[in-house]
C-alpha cells in the first residue's frame, strides 16, 4: 500500500473542514481552504487524500466494508455492543448509531470532494491534466459515497460543489443515480487503467458503474460494462487463498482487485485478523456452510424454489463427515471443526479450540483475511478489498444468464472461477440445466466465492429475496463438539444444530435504513423512510 496517502491523511484535519455549515460566516484562522492552498498538485493530492479519508470508519465499526455479511444470513457477530446485530434482528431505528455514522461519513466525503472542486474551478495553479485528473478521482469518489447512500436510505439530497449551503430535501432516485452516472463518465474518461486498487481507477469507475447498471436492473448495461473492464486486462490472481493474503492483496501486478482500502503497520492498522480471527466478530451460519457444493459440483441437501428451480443432493455427501469432499473455498474461507487454525504467530490450534471457544458461538470462524503469522493484532497492515474482479464476471454471468439462459458464456464465467479455486467445472458437473436452476447456482456462487467480503447484503436486496433467508441463524451445538484428544478429531463429535440468532426482516421497511433522528432534528425539510 502507498505510504504516502497516510501522510497526507494526518495532514488533512488541519486542512479541510468536514462541515461547510459550520463556516459560513467566518474561516478559522488555523485553517486553510482549497482556494488559498491549491498552489500545485502535490498540495491539491493533500486534499483529495481527505477525501479518501471518509472510507475508514473508525467508528462504531471500523470493519467497513465486511461487516455488512454480519447483517445477512452469512454471518452473526455476538457481540451486542457492536451495530451489526441491532440491523440483523430488525431492531434499528432512527437513533440508531450505525445509521447515523454512514450518514455522517458519506456527506462528510461529499462535503470534502465538493470543496475540492470548487477550488480546482478557480486555480490556475495545477495543468490541465492534473486538474482533470484530481476532478476525476474527486468525483469518482463522490459517486461511491452518493452510490452508498443511496443503497442504504434511498432517496438523498443531491448536492455538487455549486450548491447552496442550505437545508435540502431529499431527491428522487432517478434524479440520484442520475447525478452519480454524470461523475462516473468523468471518472472513466479521465482515469487512468492501473491494478493493485490503492487508488482510483480507470477500473473502478467501470466497477461502480457496473454496480449501479444492477442497482437500476439493466443487464445489456452490465453486460457492455463487463466487456469494457475485461479489455482493460483485469483477470483472476491464480491463488484464491493467497489473494486474501498481505501476499497476494500488496502485489502490484495483481490484476484482479479494482480497488481496495489502504492500511498500513505502524500508521494504521486495519485489524483485520484481530475482528475476524481473535475477536471473533464474525461467525459464519450453518446456513452458510452448507452452501458449499461438494467436491463433485452438486449441494448437499436437495434444493428446490418457488420458481422451480431443483437441483438433487450429492449422494456421496457424509453427514457425520460433513467438511470431507467439499468445495475447497469452503476450507479456505472458514475454519471447521478439525481443521487446523495458526494465530497470532505462536503455534498450532486445533480447530476444536474453535467450538470450545465461548466467544465462537456458532462453531466456525473466518480463515479468509486473517493473516496467520501476524505478531501483533492491533498492528496490522493488511487492505480491505473493495471491488475485484470475480465480481465482475459473476455479475456478467447473471446478466447474461437473464437475457439469454444459460449460454456457453455463462458456463465459461463459473468453469473460470471454480477452476481457480480446484473445484469442479459447472460444465462437467451440470452440462444442461435450465435458466431458472442457472439463477440459483449463480447466487450460491456468488455466495461462496464472495463470502466475507460484504456483498451478500447487496444481493438479498437486490434479488428482493431479504424476508425469505433472514431467518434464524443456525449453527453447531458446542456441547457436542467435545475437546480435541489425540487419535479422535471426528468420531464422536455430533453435528447438532441451534439457533445462535433470531433475526427479522421487515420487508415492508428494512430494505432501506431510517434516515438518523440528528439529520431529521437539524433539517425541517428532511422526511423519514416508511416504518421508522
Amino acid at each position: 500500500m502507498n505510504t504516502k496517502i497516510f501522510i497526507g491523511l494526518l495532514m488533512i484535519s488541519a486542512t479541510i473542514c468536514s462541515s461547510c455549515k459550520k463556516y459560513l460566516d467566518t474561516v478559522p484562522e488555523d485553517k486553510v481552504t482549497p482556494e488559498t492552498f491549491l498552489t500545485g498538485i502535490d498540495q491539491a493530492n493533500t486534499l483529495l487524500n481527505g477525501v479518501y479519508n471518509q472510507l475508514y470508519y473508525d467508528s462504531p465499526d471500523k470493519a467497513i466494508p465486511y461487516v455488512y455479511d454480519n447483517m445477512s444470513d452469512n454471518s452473526f457477530n455476538s457481540h451486542p455492543w457492536d451495530p451489526a446485530p441491532q440491523f440483523a434482528t430488525g431492531m434499528q431505528n432512527a437513533d440508531s448509531d450505525f445509521a447515523l455514522v454512514k450518514w455522517k461519513y458519506n456527506f462528510r466525503g461529499i462535503s470534502r470532494a465538493n470543496a475540492l472542486l470548487r477550488g480546482l474551478s478557480t486555480t490556475s495553479n495545477l495543468s490541465e491534466s492534473e486538474k482533470n485528473k484530481v476532478i476525476a478521482e474527486a468525483k469518482f469518489l463522490r459517486a461511491y459515497f452518493y452510490f452508498d447512500l443511496l443503497s442504504f436510505y434511498g432517496k438523498v439530497p443531491v448536492l455538487d460543489e455549486n450548491s447552496a449551503l442550505t437545508n435540502p430535501s431529499r431527491n428522487e432516485i432517478p434524479a440520484v443515480l442520475n447525478f452519480i452516472s454524470s461523475d462516473l463518465n468523468v471518472a472513466v474518461s479521465y482515469l487512468d487503467a492501473s491494478f493493485g486498487g490503492e487508488r482510483a481507477s480507470k477500473g473502478a469507475a467501470l466497477m461502480l458503474k457496473l454496480r449501479v447498471a444492477e442497482y437500476m436492473r439493466k443487464p445489456l448495461e452490465v453486460i457492455s460494462i463487463a466487456q469494457q473492464i475485461e479489455k482493460l486486462g483485469y483477470d483472476l490472481y491464480p491463488n484464491y487463498f493467497e489473494l486474501f493474503q498481505v501476499a497476494g492483496i500488496e502485489q502490484k501486478t495483481n490484476h484482479e482487485i479494482m480497488f481496495k482500502i489502504n492500511y498500513a503497520k505502524d500508521l494504521r492498522s486495519s485489524e483485520v485478523s484481530k475482528l475476524f480471527g481473535n475477536w471473533n466478530n464474525f461467525a459464519p451460519t450453518l446456513q452458510m456452510v452448507d452452501s458449499y457444493y461438494t467436491k463433485n459440483g452438486f449441494p448437499i441437501k436437495d434444493i428446490s424454489t418457488t420458481e422451480g428451480a431443483f437441483i438433487p443432493a450429492d449422494p456421496s455427501y457424509n453427514k457425520d463427515r460433513p467438511f470431507d469432499n467439499r468445495d475447497p473455498r469452503l476450507q479456505m474461507s472458514i475454519v471447521v471443526p478439525g481443521s487446523e487454525f495458526r494465530l497470532d504467530g505462536q503455534g498450532w490450534y486445533q480447530a476444536n479450540y474453535i467450538p470450545a471457544n465461548w466467544d465462537v458461538a456458532t462453531s466456525f470462524t473466518v480463515r479468509k483475511f486473517v493473516d496467520p503469522m501476524l505478531k501483533n493484532l492491533t498492528n496490522d497492515g493488511t487492505d480491505r478489498i473493495v471491488m475485484r474482479y470475480a465480481e465482475v464476471l459473476l455479475s456478467w454471468a447473471e446478466a447474461e444468464n437473464e437475457l439469454n439462459g444459460p449460454t456457453a458464456k455463462v458456463y465459461d464465467i463459473i468453469d473460470r472461477i471454480r477452476a481457480r479455486a480446484g473445484m469442479i467445472k459447472l460444465s462437467v458437473a451440470m452440462p444442461s440445466i435450465s435458466k431458472v436452476v442457472m439463477t440459483e447456482v449463480i447466487r450460491n456462487e456468488r455466495r461462496i466465492e464472495l463470502f466475507g467480503e460484504g456483498r451478500r447484503w447487496f444481493d438479498i436486496r437486490r434479488w428482493r429475496i431479504a424476508e425469505k433467508v433472514m431467518v434464524a441463524a443456525v449453527g453447531y451445538d458446542k456441547s457436542k463438539l467435545s475437546w480435541y484428544s489425540a487419535g479422535a478429531l471426528t468420531e464422536y463429535w455430533q453435528y447438532v444444530p441451534i439457533v445462535v440468532d433470531q433475526r427479522s426482516f421487515n420487508p415492508n421497511r428494512d430494505y432501506l435504513w431510517p434516515i438518523p433522528n440528528e439529520e431529521l432534528n437539524s433539517n425541517p425539510n428532511m422526511d423519514q423512510n416508511p416504518g421508522y
